[in-house]
């Protein structure tokens, strides 16, 4: 193990130089959100008074604008209006809006001349002042509402309301605009001198403005300048924060604007006595800091000193160091520690080296084992050791492995049994079977002695595992085998033995029939006794079928007729009769074979086993379906006999007929050959069917295998023996498959036994293997193995299908490719859509041959494109 990294430690003083550079920044942040808090808060008051000033002046401009448009209003309608005209000596008009210069108030002519004012006439200005006025003619034919308007008596821009004297003339009242806003600006200016701009309804022009209203009066202004956001640009070209507000019932629009850099300048005086006062406190820290170092840091570095002193072997060394009295202490103390640990460790170098050849010898024993070995302790089951063989067989670190418990390492259904074995374990506990759980989740078969002995001060128990995998696997396959043979010699026995009773029975039944055929058609009362003798010949012939059943499974019934023949011609043969016992609610497809090798067996009991086979799959569709038919040549390797006792190397014509049924689940899977057994209600079937079909392909030298899942359906494979009697396709088996260079394969199985030895096969053939059980447990695998070459996966797994995990693990590995494993043929597949179009797929059983060529080829194919391949070759 590699010693730890020594991580770079800083002196006391780089501390206390961060501590003060960490106080200088959060003083500076403080000050720089201090200051722009204050111009937020100052632009946020300027605009609030613009906006307050704003509005009071237009509720003041609009309040005074209706009462002169009363005044107006109240004139014209008079009754002394006419005396006016009569006598313009009676004129008592006034008019004030607060100040000497606000305007005046007329009556006039229809040709301009002045009848009455509030101001009389100046010396030397014409009673007919507004004669020519372009306001004019439409003021003496409806009221009018202008501005602004030049006031040919003043001079001045002005706003203009009149209304109608109907046959005499108008009343026209002269709001002076430079006046209004002089007037609005001293009332409302406020202390920060608010400019005040009254503009037309589309803020296109200036009515008037305070302060100098009279010069921008009329003036054109830029849309842009006067926004409605709160910041703009006067006139002059100064910037301000702007309040806003509207004349009710003229349109205008009245600004009142701040002067934005009188606002700000406050904020920014503030945020100078902020900083200028932090300075001081940072200055104060400083000398505080140097103050710390000279007190502090100083005797310390004294400190350590001495204490490297002692640590370099002179223990007698006194550790005396001034400064306050914390640092005192400390050295005294690191003194008394120097005379006791050089006391005690005379003593443990003594032990140690004891202690140290015990390890020694126990080590080499331990790490040379080839078995797995760890060690656990007895009341936690934490595992405290493991060797170098346990490291490799269980693919985990030394490190992951001391990190879990012993029954982490078994299987979820040995856990309640191991737990009480583990209670009442005896000191020394010799082969007892257990299933360990590996890294990749492949689940080995392992025979484990335990006894007790101590660790580390520990009370443990040593566990030696011996992988039983293979030997167990083979021996269940030889027990299932020689069961199927006891039930065939014993089903052979009783069915010879029969078949002489039933011999006997039937022959003179039939010699009675015979004899009262004539009587009976002569004497009606024969003709019952007749009947019965039929009936018994009848049942007879029933049981000498069963009987004949029997011999198909012990293999005792020769088949005289054996001839070489075409699978796919029996099959083709049969095409008519077996749609017609599928009935019209399930689909039959064929795929069969272009280059058929022959083989040689009785072609009657071949139509005998498809017969039986399709009338099995049809009883398990009652809700209909489809059934496939395939047929293909194989060759069978060495892996693949050696997995399937019985089985020659060789090649085979293979069968193989599947079913979208309710399928069978595991029990009923490992009894589907012995006879009488059946999962049908009692009356609709004898439990010969299956067993028969096998008597018949064992006796042709063949091997029959189901592959089933519950409510899934079924797919029964049948291998027969090709013969080389007739000229036939070449058929030199294909070159041998190359080997891999190291490429990672991730297999997903859920059978134990066919991923046991599919992983087995791939690692001799030079390629790395991760296992998994499961799509969850192989995502997982995925997520700390980017380097994965290939996925080999088989299409229905108990928590997702296989499509669905490739998908999901391309969104990681992009561009994977898929191999895609199954016991359903393609044609089933098909019908459910579960596999993409054009993906690989091979179907159980696959030779090791097979499957090699077939990783070779996706792996080359997948090189070849740049590893864009997704299974498909």
């Amino acid at each position: 193990m590699k010693p730890a990294r020594r991580r770079r430690r800083w002196p006391l003083r780089s501390y206390l130089i961060g501590l003060l550079v960490l106080f200088v920044v959060a003083a500076g942040a403080g000050i720089c959100a201090g200051w722009v808090q204050a111009r937020h808060d100052a632009v946020s008051a300027a605009r609030a008074d613009a906006s307050t000033a704003a509005g009071l002046a237009a509720r003041q401009i609009g309040e005074s604008l209706a009462t002169v448009r009363s005044n107006v209003d109240s004139v014209a309608s008079s009754p002394g209006a006419a005396q006016v005209f009569a006598d313009p000596g009676d004129c008592r008009l006034a008019f004030s809006l607060g100040g000497a210069d606000d305007g005046h108030l007329d009556v006039l002519r229809p040709d301009g001349t002045v009848v009455c004012s509030s101001t009389p006439l100046s010396d030397g200005k014409p009673a007919n002042a507004y004669a020519g006025s372009s306001w004019l003619s439409d003021a003496v034919r409806t009221p009018q509402a202008v501005a602004p308007v030049r006031d040919d008596r003043t001079g001045r821009p002005a706003f203009l309301i009149t209304a109608v004297i109907p046959a005499l003339g108008l009343v026209a009242a002269f709001i002076d605009l430079p006046a209004l806003g002089a007037a609005a600006g001293r009332l409302f200016g406020g202390a920060r001198q608010l400019e005040l701009l009254i503009t037309t309804e589309g803020r296109t022009a200036v009515l008037t403005r305070w302060p100098d209203g009279l010069r921008w009066a009329g003036t054109q202004v830029r849309h842009a300048r006067l926004t409605t956001t709160g910041t703009g640009v006067d006139v002059t070209g100064l910037p301000r924060l702007y309040g806003r507000a509207a004349v009710e019932g003229t349109g205008w629009q009245v600004f009142a604007g701040a002067d934005r850099s009188a606002a700000l300048a406050d904020a920014d005086r503030l945020a100078r006595r902020q900083a200028l006062i932090v300075a001081l406190g940072l200055f104060a820290g400083l000398l505080a800091t140097m103050v710390v170092q000279r007190r502090v840091t100083a005797p310390i570095a004294n400190l350590r000193s001495s204490v490297r002193t002692a640590t370099s072997g002179n223990l007698d060394t006194t550790v005396a160091v001034t400064g306050p009295r914390e640092v005192a202490e400390l050295g005294e103390a690191f003194t008394a520690l120097l005379a006791t640990v050089d006391r005690e460790l005379h003593e443990r170098r003594r032990a140690e080296d004891t202690a140290r050849e015990h390890e020694r010898n126990y080590r080499q024993m331990f790490d040379a084992s080839p078995n797995p070995i760890v060690l656990f302790d007895v009341d936690t089951l934490d595992i405290v050791a493991a060797n170098a063989a346990a490291l490799a067989y269980y693919g985990r670190s030394g490190d992951a492995l001391l990190t879990m418990a012993y029954t982490d390492l078994l299987a979820p259904d040995d856990l309640d049994e191991a737990s009480a074995d583990g209670a009442a374990a005896a000191p020394v506990e010799r082969d007892r079977p257990q299933r360990h759980i590996k890294h990749d989740g492949t689940i080995a078969e392992v025979s484990v002695t335990t006894y007790l002995t101590s660790f580390a001060g520990r009370k443990v128990r040593c566990a030696v595992m011996t992988d039983v995998t293979e030997r167990e696997h083979l021996q269940r396959r030889l027990r299932q085998s020689d069961r199927l043979e006891s039930l065939g010699q014993l089903a052979a026995g009783v069915a010879h033995d029969f078949n002489n009773l039933l011999g006997i029975i039937n022959g003179y039944a039939g010699m009675a029939a015979a004899d009262l055929e004539p009587v009976a058609a002569a004497d009606p009362a024969w003709r019952t006794l007749h009947a019965d003798l039929t009936e018994i010949v009848a049942a007879g012939d029933r049981a000498t079928a069963l009987t004949r059943q029997l011999l198909a499974f012990a293999r005792a019934d020769p088949a005289p007729e054996a001839r070489t023949l075409d699978l796919n011609t029996v099959v083709i043969d049969l095409d008519t009769l077996l749609r017609r016992a599928l009935g019209e609610d399930i689909t039959l497809t064929t795929d069969l074979t272009a280059q058929p090798w022959p083989i040689r067996a009785d072609p009657g009991r071949l139509e005998q086993v498809l017969v039986n086979l399709v009338v099995n799959a049809r009883d398990a569709m009652p809700g209909g379906g489809t059934l496939s038919i395939e047929t293909a040549p194989v060759t069978v390797d060495e892996h693949y006999a050696a997995q399937h006792p019985g089985v020659r190397t060789g090649r085979y014509m293979q069968l193989r007929v599947s079913d979208t049924g309710t399928g069978m689940n595991k029990a009923t899977l490992e009894r589907a050959f012995e006879p009488f057994f059946t999962t049908k209600p009692k009356g609709h079937g004898t439990g010969l069917g299956l067993a028969t079909i096998y008597g018949i392909i064992t006796q042709a030298g063949g091997h029959a295998q189901i592959y089933s899942e519950l409510g899934r359906g079924t797919t029964i494979t049948a291998l027969l023996p090709a013969t080389d009697d007739l000229a036939e396709p070449d058929t030199t088996p294909a070159e041998h498959p190359r080997s891999g260079a190291g490429e990672t394969i991730l297999l997903v199985e859920d059978d134990d036994s066919l991923r046991a030895i599919t992983e087995r096969i791939l690692y001799q053939a030079g390629y790395t293997v991760l296992s998994a059980a499961t799509g969850t447990d192989a995502q997982r695998t995925a997520a700390t193995h980017p380097g994965i070459a290939l996925l080999l996966t088989d299409v229905i797994l108990p928590d997702m299908h296989g499509p669905a995990l490739a998908a999901a693990l391309h969104s990681t590995h992009p561009g994977l490719p898929v191999v895609y494993l199954s016991g359903y043929t393609e044609t089933i597949l098909a019908t459910r859509s579960t596999i993409p179009t054009g993906a690989t797929l091979l179907t159980k059983p696959v030779s090791a041959q097979q499957l090699l060529h077939t990783v070779a080829r996706v792996l080359d194919h997948a090189v070849a494109v740049g590893g864009s391949a997704q299974g498909d070759a």
